[in-house]
């Protein structure tokens, strides 16, 4: 019950001006230029988008694209390099990443669902793992167990840095509470207020989680202007 507030919160917690305008509206989508266009989504993949727009019908590219709403699935997705490679920051405590710098140039994006947008951006998506060929008992060749899990990624917008929230899966659980607090702290450690406040939190659950990086994210959107770009 805990994993699923947790993230019924964050869903809660995607709160912009466009998408209050996609709960009355329809779906959209904002492309690279700023443009936001609006139309029925009738597809959303990762590596590409499908929908019509005055009854015609068009297909778009991440490279196209900034964001995606789809109204129908409530989801929100964002072009982005978080599934195509991440490394670990050398010495980093707690353990954090970046996006490989030879992806950026070498490989393209993906469409990556998001659960919270603004200085702090939180994806979601599904890997597949194992599956590869093994020897069964009688020395032919078979495919193997495949398992799929669940990734969640934060991603601070202002410094690149990115905190592996948590892993769903078969044999596979939770974030752990201490590294909860750790990255949440280092991620807001540049609003004073909000990060004291924290200090004096005796527990924090998925909910507080939640509910710090959509306070953080609404301090920094009153105070910044983002530009378009692809993380």
């Amino acid at each position: 019950m805990k994993k699923i507030m947790f993230f019924l919160s964050l869903f809660a917690g995607m709160i912009t001006t466009h998408q209050v305008r996609a709960q009355e509206l329809k779906d959209y989508v904002i492309t690279m230029k700023g443009d936001t266009i609006y139309g029925e989504i009738s597809s959303v993949k990762s590596n590409k988008v499908t929908m019509l727009v005055d009854s015609e019908k068009k297909t778009y590219y991440p490279p196209q694209l900034y964001r995606i709403y789809n109204h129908k699935k409530e989801k929100h997705y964002a072009t982005s390099f978080i599934e195509v490679g991440i490394e670990k920051i050398r010495d980093s405590d707690p353990k954090m990443y970046v996006i490989k710098e030879k992806v950026k140039l070498k490989k393209k994006p993906l469409f990556t669902e998001i659960l919270h947008d603004g200085d702090i951006i939180v994806y979601n998506f599904r890997k597949q793992s194992g599956g590869g060929m093994i020897m069964g008992a009688n020395g032919k060749m078979m495919n193997g167990f495949s398992t799929s899990s669940n990734y969640y990624y934060a991603l601070k917008r202002s410094t690149g840095e990115i905190a592996e929230l948590k892993i769903s899966g078969l044999l596979i659980g939770k974030m752990s509470k201490k590294n909860r607090y750790l990255y949440l702290a280092k991620m807001i450690a540049d609003e004073p207020e909000l990060a004291a406040k924290l200090e004096n939190e005796e527990k924090l659950n998925y909910d507080l989680f939640s509910n710090y990086i959509r306070e953080y994210n609404a301090i920094k959107k009153a105070n910044d202007v983002y530009p378009i770009m692809i993380f």
